[in-house]
């Protein structure tokens, strides 16, 4: 048998290395490679737009998986930020207003310095929510399965309904041309 490494592999499941990039590859000769596909996301595949035996080519989306909680993450993620920015213009407000009673000699440094300090902490807390929504932003991809070259389907792992639960499970077998 023939295994071709494409990054570092995970672990091993029927003498197939599943490997972190999604694919494993295998051979029992040299002209055909049979890759199983995975996936870096958990939750239901909700649809299959392929069959086994069919011909598919570089990009085609193989299936899919359910992005409902996905998509509730990113509208609480950005409503999470929403408040975040608004609680930062407010601390803006009052740094301006501790400044300005400062500068007057009306209020002492220690008023000052906590107005900053409440400023400074509401501008990290709208770059740590806005960090967070990219980084969820970042998984949307992960949720169609597609084709990394022209192949033809060996075998669905994945029928629509089933659950993945962990990164990497096999999904789908493409055998190379």
């Amino acid at each position: 048998m023939k295994l071709s490494f494409c990054r570092n592999s995970i672990h091993s499941l029927f003498g197939t290395v599943i490997f972190s990039g999604l694919m494993a590859l295998t051979s029992t000769n040299a002209f055909a490679e049979n890759v199983t596909i995975g996936a870096l996301v958990s939750g239901q595949v909700t649809k299959v737009n392929v069959e086994e035996g069919q011909e598919v080519k570089a990009g085609t989306v193989l299936l899919e998986i359910d992005q409902n909680r996905y998509k509730a993450k990113l509208a609480y993620l950005k409503a999470e930020l929403a408040v975040k920015k608004a609680q930062y213009e407010d601390a803006k407000i009052e740094l301006d207003q501790a400044l300005d009673l400062f500068d007057r000699t009306v209020t002492a440094k220690r008023t000052l310095d906590a107005a900053q300090l409440q400023h400074d902490v509401a501008k990290a807390n709208v770059d740590k929510a806005q960090a967070e929504l990219k980084m969820a932003q970042s998984w949307g991809p992960y949720f169609k399965i597609k084709a990394p070259f022209s192949a033809k389907v060996v075998k669905i792992h994945a029928p629509m309904g089933t659950t993945v639960y962990k990164e990497n499970n096999p999904l789908i077998e493409l055998e190379t041309k």
